[in-house]
């Protein structure tokens, strides 16, 4: 296995025949190391702060959240309310409105009961009227026959 390596500016570059590859390789990176650093003051000060913030974020996040809670609450609540009363309006509504109809098809009936009643009675007066005067032509016409006269058409005897 032949492996020939170039190095420019601090950047080196493996080439291995065999498998055809080139690895680019910077010295100079900087690599996270597997070690944690070793605790000073400084770094246990810094996480004692950081926990104490997340404390605190969580808390806020924590009021926030139960705050938008409560007034989802009541803004469901008032929603219900306000259907609700708007349901009884419209109700109370309706039935005015069913009530008003039946009294005015009850006054509608009345007035056609009226009505019938009225042109029965007309009927009636007139019917006797053409009795009345069926009767008198009947009359007239028995006392033309009692004298043997023969009505005229301008005759005014006993006008029907």
């Amino acid at each position: 296995m032949f492996t020939k390596k170039l190095t420019r500016a601090s950047t080196s570059v493996a080439i291995s025949e065999e498998e055809g590859e080139s690895t680019v390789v910077d010295h100079l990176a900087i690599v996270p190391s597997e070690e944690p650093p070793p605790a000073t003051a400084v770094t246990t000060r810094r996480g004692e702060v950081e926990s104490k913030i997340a404390a605190w974020e969580a808390e806020e996040v924590a009021r926030i959240t139960s705050r938008l809670q409560r007034q989802k609450a009541i803004i469901d609540g008032w929603e219900i309310e306000q259907v609700e009363k708007a349901n009884a309006w419209l109700k109370k509504v309706e039935r005015k409105l069913e009530e008003k109809r039946a009294r005015a098809a009850e006054r509608m009936r009345n007035e056609v009961a009226v009505a019938k009643q009225k042109a029965e009675e007309r009927r009636a007066e007139a019917e006797g009227r053409r009795k009345e005067k069926g009767g008198k032509v009947m009359e007239i016409a028995s006392i033309f026959k009692v004298f043997g006269r023969v009505p005229s058409k301008q005759s005014s005897f006993f006008k029907p």
